[in-house]
This record gives C-alpha cells, structure tokens and sequence, in this order.
C-alpha cells in the first residue's frame, strides 16, 4: 500500500511531467499566454464594444484595409445559413457577389438599434440584434423590425434582411421575419478575410479579435482535442488542480441568494408576485403567490411551507438551470395535480412520471465558460432577465390549467 509521502512524491512527478515536459500544454500556454488587446479592454462580455468594432469593422470607409470585403463576408455569411436552412430569403449566395456595396451605411445604436446596413442602389435594409451573454426582449426584435419597416418602406420597394447574431443557438421571438446567424458560423467567414488579406497591424488586429472570440465563446475543435489529450497524459495532477480551483460560480450563486429580494422584484416588474421559499446549498427556490389558493396545494412534504409546486433555480456545474417542479406530497392530494399536469409538461411532457418528483418546465439561466472573467453585475442582469422570460412562461401556460381544479374543487380552505 502506497504511503501519503509516496502519493505526494507521484503528484509532484506528475505536475512535472504537465507543467515543464508536455508539448501540447505548451502550446496551450502560447495560445491563451499572449496579449490580447481586447481582453485588455474588458471587451470579451461587452456587447457594446463588440458592436462598436464591428460597425467599424462593416463600415467600408473606415481606414481598416479591408475596404468591402468584412461586409462582403459577413452578407455571404447570412445568405449561406438562410440558403442551407431553406429560409426564404431576400439575399442569396450569388447576389453577394454581385451585390454594390461600396457606398454602404452602417449605423451604431440608431434608434436603440445594435447595428444597421442600409445598401442604397440595391434597396436593401439590414437590421442586425447582437446577443452575446444576454437575452432578447419580450417584444425587442418586433419593435426593432417595426421601426425600420416605418423608415425604408416595403411598398417603394425596400427590401428587409433581420439577423439575429447570438453565441448560443436560440429562436427569434419574431421568427416569422427574422434569420439566426450563430457567432461561430460568422467568425469561420471571417476568419477567411483575415487568411487571405495578407500581414499587417490591422490584420493582425483583426485576427487577435477572432481568437479572443474562440477563446472565450466559440468552440474550437483544435484546442478541444489538445485539451483531450492533455487530460488522458495528466488525469491526476489536472483533477488535483481542478479540486483547487477557486469557484467564482459558487460565489455568484451565493450572491444570488442573498440578493433574492432582487430577483423577486425582477418578476414582479413582468406582472407576477414570486415569493421566497426554501434555499439549499446549491439551489434557491421561489412560489407563484396566485397558486397559494388552489385546492389542496400546501400538502406537501417537500419544504416547511407545503407547496407542491415550486419554482427553483439550481447550479449544475458551471450552469444554472430553472426548473418548475411537482414535489413529494400527500398521495390523494398530489395525484389531482398530477392526473392534471402529467400530459401538459413542457419538458418531456411523454416521459414516465417519477413517483415523488415531476419536472413540468426547465430553462438554462446562465452558463459561464470561465469562472476567472465572470462580470458578477452583468452575470446578475441576465440572470434576472432570463428567469423573468422563464417565468412569464411557465405561469402563462400553468396558471389556467391549475385555476380549472378551483372550478372543480374550489379554493384552498
């Protein structure tokens, strides 16, 4: 049996063998070593400055180099994804190529708006909603839309291409008129631009800017697989290094909790009255106030106050995740709501009931891919942002489904 001085000695030697012999780490450190101006900036979770460098970047009359040709990929970037979606679109592949583009405007913030191509011989009105931690408003994208349509007029024969550029894969609210464009989809056309412009400080510039982007928000199969193989040399000494990690997740979930007050406050501004429930370690949990008057809701044996359905937000790793939950409760009591609710889950809604759990809805919050650079204020505003949609929702499709038991039933006594 291996003595604590003969472990130590082995997780030394292995630390070693990572940190000082292993080539692939090293070139792990070369790639997130170097200086990056935009990490400097604090511009990673800043979507107003990755606005403003695209706008620049767009704009063929900035002194940047690339005269077109950013604009030129960024219009083939939106053609391709409607053309291999099957959208139907007013911009194909070949057009871009044909396309007058030179005399292009590009506008920042107007009208609230994140950023705007206006193409003038062509009669061609870009509008374009740029997402990268946050989440889209109730009726942002409609109001966005709506304003442009007013402006440049389809009935003198404007034509109207809306992109929704976001890290993550997610629906416009507005589908019927507007085209997702993932940021990674975007950043591979770029990163074409920048190969074939030659040196320079503006293309290496350029090139810093996409690197940042797959550091912190793309995936990147190449440092994927040196992470891969880093992991099966170094299992121990990187678990070991792991075990140790400071938890930037945790606190900011523990921030959560003691700014509960705050999230309540976010859901009420959505027409709701969410009240505290019980907190654990790794979860918080709320109540719909209106559902205290169901019958024979407060039966349960789940937490001190009785509920049967409670709204908790939970950290799985580095996420957060919400879900509504039927807990464990009185048999004849629970079962009302289950023969109830089993058929109208939105999660899983065909899957087998458990006996003492049932999950009727559940939402990713937050996700964080590096817990050194989490911005806790702007962490916090999505947080509250995504749980007052997750909300809205889950209360509009629940609420006259359980109010017909108080037809049936009649209220609480």
């Amino acid at each position: 049996m291996k003595t604590n001085m003969e472990d130590t000695t082995a997780l030394e030697e292995g630390l070693a063998r990572l940190l000082v012999e292993d080539g692939d780490f090293r070139v792990l450190e070369r790639e997130f070593g170097q200086f990056c101006p935009f990490e400097a900036l604090g511009m990673v979770r800043s979507e107003v400055r990755h606005g403003n460098f695209l706008a620049y970047l767009l704009n063929p009359d900035r002194p940047h180099g690339f005269h077109t040709k950013v604009l030129r990929a960024f219009l083939m970037s939106v053609a391709k994804k409607a053309s291999l979606s099957g959208a139907n679109s007013h911009l194909k592949p070949l057009d871009v190529h044909l396309l007058e583009i030179e005399e292009a405007d590009v506008r920042r913030e107007w009208r609230n708006i994140d950023l705007l191509v206006v193409l003038p011989s062509a009669k061609i009105v870009i509008l374009i909603e740029l997402k990268i931690d946050s989440m889209q408003g109730g009726d942002q994208l409609e109001r966005y839309r709506k304003i442009v349509q007013s402006e440049w007029p389809a009935a003198i024969g404007w034509r109207h291409i809306n992109v929704f550029l976001t890290k993550y894969e997610e629906a416009p609210l507005d589908i019927d008129y507007w085209q997702p464009l993932r940021i990674f989809d975007l950043a591979k056309d770029l990163e074409g631009v920048a190969d074939a412009h030659g040196e320079g400080p503006a293309t290496e510039t350029f090139r810093a800017y996409l690197r940042m982007l797959r550091r912190h928000h793309l995936e990147d199969e190449r440092l994927e697989e040196i992470a891969r193989k880093i992991w099966a040399h170094h299992k121990e000494a990187l678990s070991f290094l792991a075990d140790r990690r400071p938890d930037a997740v945790g606190n900011l979930f523990d921030v959560i909790k003691d700014r509960k007050s705050e999230i309540e406050s976010a859901i009420n501004d959505v027409g709701l009255t969410l009240i505290p429930d019980t907190d654990h370690r790794a979860n918080t949990r709320f109540a719909f106030k209106s559902w205290d008057k169901l019958p024979q809701f407060r039966t349960s044996t789940w937490t001190e106050s009785k509920r049967l359905i409670l709204l908790e937000l939970k950290r799985e790793g580095q996420k957060f995740n919400a879900y509504l939950y039927l807990g464990p409760g009185e048999e004849f009591s629970r079962n009302e709501y289950v023969v109830l609710l089993e058929k109208k889950r939105l999660h899983r809604p065909n899957a087998r009931a458990g006996k003492d759990w049932m999950c009727l809805a559940k939402s990713e919050i937050f996700g964080a891919r590096s817990d050194d650079e989490i911005d806790f204020e702007m962490s916090i505003e999505l947080i509250k942002k995504s749980l007052q949609i997750f909300s809205r929702k889950i209360f509009d499709h629940f609420d006259p489904i359980l109010n017909t038991l108080l037809t049936r039933l009649g209220p609480a006594t």
